[in-house]
């Protein structure tokens, strides 16, 4: 069942008592969760306000901020334009940045960059179709068609055209795969990774981080436990808030992990934009609710 997570705060509130969290990491999407979907991907900015409140909530001490999104890293990192105590997850996880000062991570998928002169060949064949406005995204590690700007027969025709060009060459067939979102098709490398894997790769290397530093897991800032601490326990709350079908891949349950004799515990609160079949517990409204979500789980934490 889904709970709308603000008029059921105190579904919040039992879930961050239970997990007792030294640490909360959002996991948020960008395009529909942060900011309004436009009918061309390159119509997309941020506010002032949007803009102040992430500045605002990513200097809290035990608090990592990540945007995870299917746009390409070095587009969201110009969109946003915050270089402080921030993590960006471009391209569905493939590539990943931090801007936190004890904790740098510049992450690329194993063989993401064999498959560019596929991807490169398989936009050649779709801009032959020479479909009008259809909007169309090189991201270097994957492509993105957007049809919101096709009538219904043009968007027909995309998709079996895409369908098409992977199917008969045995390569495209062989390497590359189509995903579907809101109004979009991509072409993507057959690897095992999506937002959800990132998210809980940037858990572990997190903790990583905060274990070699010289302070303790509930610390302020950005530190960790001595290396040479054992046997212990610690909670981290992962936050993951999405509206498109590639976030569901983020929605996952409970779940622990051991570093050099450490136990993480990790618990999740899953939130969809908008009411819909969904594997979150809980939804919003709309996208202008997503800073009032997080604003009151980080208040609950805080207090």
């Amino acid at each position: 069942m889904l709970y709308d997570g603000i008029e059921r705060i105190d579904k919040i509130k039992k879930i961050i008592a239970a997990a007792n969290p030294d640490i909360i990491v959002f996991c948020i999407d960008f395009d529909g969760t942060l900011v309004k979907i436009c009918k061309s991907p390159y119509d997309v900015v941020v506010t002032p306000g949007l803009y102040n409140f992430l500045t605002g909530i990513n200097n809290i001490n035990n608090i990592f901020l990540c945007i995870v999104t299917g746009r390409e890293l070095t587009d969201v990192e110009q969109r946003v334009n915050i270089k402080k105590n921030i993590i960006y997850s471009g391209n569905h996880g493939f590539e990943i940045k931090s801007y936190y000062k004890d904790f740098k991570l510049n992450f690329l998928v194993e063989n993401a960059g064999n498959y560019i002169p596929l991807l490169t060949e398989a936009l050649s064949q779709v801009k032959k179709k020479g479909i009008d406005n259809l909007i169309i995204e090189n991201k270097k590690f994957s492509i993105s068609m957007h049809y919101r700007l096709l009538n219904s027969g043009e968007a027909k025709f995309l998709k079996q055209s895409v369908k098409d060009i992977i199917a008969k060459n045995p390569e495209f067939k062989k390497y590359l795969h189509i995903t579907k979102g809101k109004k979009i098709l991509e072409i993507r490398p057959r690897i095992d990774w999506n937002k959800g894997s990132a998210c809980r790769y940037l858990v572990e290397e997190i903790s990583k981080a905060r274990m070699l530093s010289n302070n303790g897991v509930g610390c302020s800032g950005p530190a960790a436990a001595p290396s040479s601490v054992s046997n212990k326990r610690f909670n981290i709350l992962r936050v993951n808030i999405g509206d498109d079908i590639t976030d569901e891949t983020m929605f996952s349950h409970n779940y622990s992990f051991n570093l050099e004799g450490n136990t993480f515990n990790v618990s999740l609160i899953n939130c969809v934009i908008g009411k819909k079949q969904s594997l979150a517990d809980f939804y919003l409204k709309g996208y202008n609710r997503t800073p009032v979500f997080i604003k009151k789980i980080i208040d609950i934490f805080s207090g």
